[in-house]
């Protein structure tokens, strides 16, 4: 893995994966070698780190789980203009929103 799971570089994280969605979404078309691969090699394991994080009542191991899946779903769609805004908005304020509790509740240590 390249980073430790923090607020911070999961917040970047998320940054760029709606940075991206806005590129595809306005036409650009990314290589799957060159700008694709790399991305998910580079950003797949950090996500995974998220079950690894500490819990408290509201942020559980079930919950921690839909969180990387939904932020796994998005790493990848980002890059495809045809997946759809409705879709992308409900599960990027559904990662962020969670993102926003733990760190709020200082559960990356």
């Amino acid at each position: 893995m390249s980073r430790n799971a923090s607020f911070e570089s999961l917040r970047g994280l998320l940054d760029e994966v709606d940075r991206r969605y806005s590129m595809a979404r306005d036409g650009y078309e990314f290589d799957f070698r060159t700008e694709i691969e790399p991305f998910l090699e580079e950003n797949k394991g950090l996500v995974n780190q998220i079950g690894s994080i500490h819990t408290d009542f509201r942020f559980n191991p079930v919950t921690r789980e839909k969180v990387v899946e939904e932020f796994m779903e998005l790493l990848m769609a980002c890059h495809e203009k045809r997946f759809g805004m409705k879709l992308y908005k409900e599960k990027y304020k559904f990662v962020n929103m969670w993102l926003a509790h733990a760190g709020r509740e200082g559960l990356f240590r």
